[in-house]
């Protein structure tokens, strides 16, 4: 295993519970060095708890959290807050005397990958969320940790803001481990390297963006016509093996497989049995969002 891949914080069976029900149940991952590690899941599925006991906010019931030797952790929540009558230089340069760090990142250095350098002596009262967001990255910068942990760093910020932090990730995941949760799965599609799935406190899926895309959904191709064409779907559904055929529209159908595999030898015999012009044949619903949602929808009636 090359130095650049090599796990930088690891979980073993990490439990915390609470007297409502809420909390995580074994959860054991790796968070490779220079890599951006997600963790998704819906609303208090356990996201939260488990950064916190990342960070050592607090303590596992059981399990076990490894971190490699020396290894910094900076933390910036989804809500950061302030001192209201700071400014943020002065957030920033306190972040660094709390923490006891000497070197690493230069306030305005932090304060410049963040865009907050036009606001660097404005007090946080008159900080938007967006704002206080970024200023909560550029704290946690500052500390030049080794992970960097983010709870939604995007959640408040305008498309342009999400452009810049999604900049800022790509490049600081060449010098550090990043951990991100966030709700908009687009940009984890765009960023991560490996995708961990919380439900209800578990784990119920990791891998690549493509590998969940494939445990997700089972793949289905759009196919337009070039002039109104009706569909026999079930004489078609019974001549190809394991596909299912619909047609919802005249100049158009969709046909989903049992695998990946199945939909590359059957596609084309398929497409030949049509015996209609044919404009455009379309992958469909292969993103995170489709994907995470038959998880999730899968976990809740397993």
């Amino acid at each position: 295993m090359s130095p650049a891949s090599k796990p930088v914080l690891s979980t073993r069976k990490v439990t915390r519970e609470f007297a409502n029900g809420a909390g995580i149940r074994d959860i054991s991952f790796d968070a490779l060095d220079r890599q951006v590690t997600a963790v998704i899941g819906p609303n208090g599925a356990g996201k939260t708890v488990l950064f916190s006991l990342i960070t050592k906010l607090m303590a596992p019931d059981s399990g076990e959290i490894e971190v490699a030797p020396d290894a910094r952790i900076a933390y910036c929540p989804d809500v950061p807050q302030f001192e209201p009558w700071l400014s943020a230089s002065e957030v920033v340069e306190m972040s660094r005397v709390i923490a006891g760090v000497s070197g690493g990142i230069a306030a305005d250095e932090a304060l410049a990958l963040c865009g907050l350098t036009k606001v660097r002596k404005r007090r946080v009262a008159d900080f938007s969320r967006g704002m206080l967001q970024r200023l909560g990255i550029a704290a946690a910068l500052t500390l030049d940790p080794e992970i960097l942990v983010l709870d939604e760093p995007n959640s408040a910020l305008d498309p342009i803001g999400r452009a810049d932090i999604r900049t800022l990730i790509a490049e600081q995941r060449q010098q550090r481990c990043i951990i991100l949760s966030s709700h908009m799965l687009s940009e984890v599609e765009q960023l991560a390297d490996v995708v961990h799935v919380i439900s209800d406190g578990r784990l119920i899926a990791s891998g690549s963006t493509n590998e969940l895309l494939r445990q997700g959904l089972p793949p289905a191709w759009a196919i337009r016509f070039a002039q109104r064409t009706e569909v026999n779907t079930a004489a078609l559904s019974a001549a190809v093996p394991g596909v299912t055929v619909q047609q919802t529209h005249p100049l158009s159908c969709t046909v989903e497989f049992d695998s990946f595999e199945s939909g590359s030898e059957e596609l084309p015999r398929l497409i030949s049995a049509l015996h209609a012009p044919i404009v455009e044949v379309t992958l469909v619903g292969r993103d995170l969002d489709a994907a995470f949602a038959r998880m999730i929808e899968r976990q809740a009636v397993a």
